[in-house]
């Protein structure tokens, strides 16, 4: 029996290793995204506890307890706008990564539809052939044997 042999099998295996490639750079993206949106999150709750704790330091605390507050509150908001900043400007790479590893994906599927109706088309054409072969055998075997054809 013969073995099937896909002719672009060089182009399947450079569009997996795009695809793998494409893979790792959207999971660069996403995990920064990920990371910033975890660290705004934390700057956020960090800010809601401080101006609690400002609100509370402004009925009892001294007036430099108050000063203390107040800068640190102004810090996590100037940090969370920067972080905000950062989000904002990542989103596209993200978009772009998704896009491309989506394309990829694409690419590499097309190869694989392919290739899959080639090596049915091969295995058609391989049942055929044997089919062939069994029926001349048994056209040879019965113009041998006369006892089959006095069936």
């Amino acid at each position: 029996m013969a073995r099937f042999v896909f002719p672009l099998q060089p182009l399947l295996d450079a569009r997996r290793r795009k695809e793998e490639e494409k893979q790792r750079a959207f999971a660069g993206a996403k995990a920064a995204r990920d990371e910033n949106v975890r660290e705004l999150e934390r700057l956020s709750a960090a800010l809601r506890i401080g101006a609690h704790a400002l609100h509370e330091c402004a009925m009892t605390g001294s007036a430099a307890s108050l000063r203390l507050h107040d800068s640190h509150l102004r810090y996590l908001e100037r940090t969370l706008q920067s972080c905000e900043k950062r989000s904002a400007e990542s989103a596209p790479a993200f978009d772009r990564a998704a896009s491309e590893l989506y394309a990829a994906n694409r690419e590499r599927r097309l190869i694989e539809k392919l290739k899959e109706r080639r090596l049915q088309e091969f295995e058609r054409e391989e049942a055929r052939r044997d089919e062939r072969e069994l029926d001349e055998a048994n056209a040879r075997l019965s113009s041998f044997d006369p006892s089959a054809s006095s069936g």
